[in-house]
């Protein structure tokens, strides 16, 4: 599974995997030695058997049956007979079945020699009195090698024998026994064996070093000289390049001279050809006769001809002289006489079966490359809609600046009115102004307080009645509002406001609270309307037997929170916005609405159950939209509502406000 992936599961088609070939990297004879010996392996007979248990199992039958394994030429255990864990054991990390990785202490040395030479001699190896130690206890390990010979692919079976190493026993604290210098002579003799038997492994692992070494100083000369080749070729290489880079370049100017050639036999025909084709506009190409020599199709489809009554012919003569005119004649032959562009000449077609057409003709000389022949290039544009909406605009034009002298003259009359409407508005509020005024000075004694306070407040309003006059009459005589904007301070607004409505709000027993309202810059008798109908609103639509609640703040705002709602402060202009909040405790309505009840004459509920027109929140938003600011409402149906206001502390600069507020 490390090796291969599965490719298509329902036919077991598998794919090789990309990762590193288990290649063991094992000293080799000398060059000649090892081709002889892999030829010999190759030219072995027998193999026919593929399964290496069977060949395993035959040879252990034919002895005992120790614990053993089968392993492949790249020493990876296949097959596991018995039990094997005194001698092999996995390792720590990746989980691997190398039997090299997988042996015990003292065992992998052995192992890797022994099957070296296995692999060479492909004769059984035997390695017997092997010292090794599972879990803390010492042991002797034989251990065998069988090349497999009977399969396809090489197999070795290992095979693993053990036996207790015989302590050696003191007695009496003063010498050894007999039998323990017995063991002891056999120990000693074990280590010479086995310490002759490594420097015979070194022995052979130091010639086949040589041999390598010498293996491999050969393939380095070979290569070099392989190199000194290789360079060589490449310098010819290189020299055919230049030689064929040479031929190529001169065939490459040899070819663009030709193809030069043929395009200038081909650049008249194809360059009158191709110009005419991409023009929108009809297009005529004539010779230094003016005659025809080709058109395009929107000529065609303009002017409903045909190539056989249109090619060839003189200009002036097509469609029964058509476009025989005097002063397209002239333009033309100034062309070829004096090589003067012909610009915008507008000529006005007459004909009996089409209505009459205003063309723009442009025309200018091109040369034929061929036998430097002149043509001309001769471009309509049809401009007949562009006249029309021109005499249209232009009438429209004129009447629009009678209706603007006529506008004048109503302005004239409104303001004469105006004038004369304060006058006449004037002199019945200077006669209540005068009367109250006697009344209060000469039967001051004979009038209860209520009496007096209702005179001043006859007073008061009188007077509040001519300011509003004459503010009216001003605005009405000024052409750019902004003369009218004028710090105004809210709270004062409010004051008067609060003034105005003080008998509905004794009646509806209402509180009105409010405090700390900016200053900002405005026309003030809007802004009072503006906060007369909002808090008039809340006054009307108060729930039945509940007094009106009415609370007004405000807070300034950042730049952010203004330049996402307003689109002034997006501007570049580093202006301060105020939201200004009246909330109320009010029937509400719902939010769906919430656009519907600015909109003129618009009303939520019948006129018999609530008075009012229907307009006092479109004049409030417009009041808004005058000074660059927003007005919206949030409401919930029986839970009062309340209006949010937007304005600039200061109104921009150069803006005036809404002209058509």
């Amino acid at each position: 599974s490390e090796l291969f992936t599965l490719f298509t599961k329902q036919e077991k088609v598998y794919a090789r995997k990309s990762v590193p070939g288990r290649f063991m990297h094992v000293v080799t004879e000398r060059r000649e030695e090892s081709l002889a010996q892999k030829d010999h392996r190759i030219a072995k007979p027998g193999g026919t058997q593929t399964d290496f248990r069977k060949s395993a199992e035959a040879i252990l039958l034919s002895k005992f049956t120790p614990a053993s394994v089968v392993v492949n030429e790249q020493m990876d255990i296949v097959h596991i007979h018995s039990v094997v864990t005194p001698f092999l054991e996995p390792s720590p990390g990746k989980p691997t079945f190398n039997l090299i990785k997988m042996a015990r202490e003292g065992l992998g040395f052995e192992l890797r020699n022994a099957l070296h030479k296995a692999r060479q001699s492909e004769t059984p190896v035997i390695k017997e009195n092997i010292p090794i130690k599972t879990n803390g206890k010492e042991s002797l390990v034989t251990i065998e090698i069988v090349p497999l010979t009977n399969t396809v692919e090489p197999h070795y079976l290992v095979l693993f024998q053990e036996k207790e190493m015989v302590p050696a026993q003191l007695a009496g604290g003063a010498g050894v026994t007999e039998a323990n210098t017995t063991n002891l002579q056999d120990r000693i003799a074990q280590l010479e064996n086995e310490l002759s038997q490594a420097r015979e492994d070194m022995r052979t692992i130091t010639e086949d070093m040589e041999a390598a070494h010498e293996e491999l100083q050969s393939t380095n000369e070979e290569l070099q000289s392989s190199n000194e080749e290789m360079q060589s070729l490449n310098e010819e290489l290189e020299t055919s390049k230049e030689e064929l880079q040479s031929t190529n370049e001169e065939l490459t100017v040899i070819n663009q001279e030709l193809l030069d050639h043929q395009q200038q036999l081909n650049e008249a025909r194809l360059y009158s050809e191709a110009i005419v084709d991409t023009i929108r506009h009809p297009l005529l190409v004539l010779d230094r006769d003016f005659r025809v020599k080709n058109a395009n199709g929107s000529f065609y489809q303009k002017f409903n001809a045909t190539e056989t009554d249109t090619e060839g012919r003189v200009f002036y003569e097509l469609q029964n002289q058509r476009w025989n005119n005097g002063t397209l004649r002239a333009g033309l032959e100034k062309i070829l006489r004096n090589h003067e562009p012909l610009d915008d000449l507008e000529v006005t077609l007459h004909s009996a079966e089409s209505d009459e057409r205003v063309l723009l003709l442009n025309a200018r000389q091109v040369v034929n490359g061929t036998n430097e022949q002149p043509l001309i290039l001769l471009a309509m544009e049809d401009i007949t809609e562009r006249k029309i909406s021109e005499q249209k605009l232009k009438l429209f034009s004129e009447q629009l600046e009678e209706q603007v002298d006529e506008l004048k003259q109503v302005n004239v009359h409104l303001g004469e009115f105006a004038r004369a409407a304060s006058h006449d508005l004037q002199e019945p509020l200077r006669k209540i102004l005068l009367f109250s005024s006697r009344l209060q000075d000469v039967d001051k004694r004979h009038l209860s307080g209520e009496s007096l306070d209702y005179l001043g407040k006859i007073s008061e309003a009188s007077h509040r009645m001519s300011q509003l006059i004459n503010d009216l009459l001003s605005y009405s005589q000024l052409t750019h509002h902004a003369m009218l904007l004028v710090p105004t301070d809210l709270n004062q607004t409010m004051a008067t406001v609060a003034n105005d409505l003080e008998l509905l709000i004794a009646e509806k027993n209402a509180t009105i609270t409010y405090a700390n309202l900016p200053t900002v810059e405005g026309i003030t008798f809007q802004l009072n309307q503006l906060f007369y109908n909002l808090v008039g609103n809340a006054l009307k639509f108060s729930k039945d037997g509940v007094p009106p609640v009415i609370t007004i703040t405000s807070r300034v705002l950042s730049q952010a929170e203004a330049s996402e709602e307003l689109p002034v402060a997006e501007a570049g202009e580093a202006l301060s916005y105020v939201e200004l909040m009246v909330k109320d405790n009010g029937i509400g309505f719902e939010q769906e609405y919430g656009e519907q009840i600015f909109t003129i004459f618009k009303r939520l509920h019948h006129a018999d159950q609530y008075a009012g027109s229907g307009i006092g929140l479109a004049i409030c938003r417009k009041i808004v939209e005058f000074h660059h600011g927003k007005i919206w409402a949030v409401s919930r149906n029986n839970d009062g509502a309340e209006f949010r206001v937007m304005l600039p502390l200061v109104q921009p600069k150069g803006r005036s406000g809404r002209e058509d507020s």
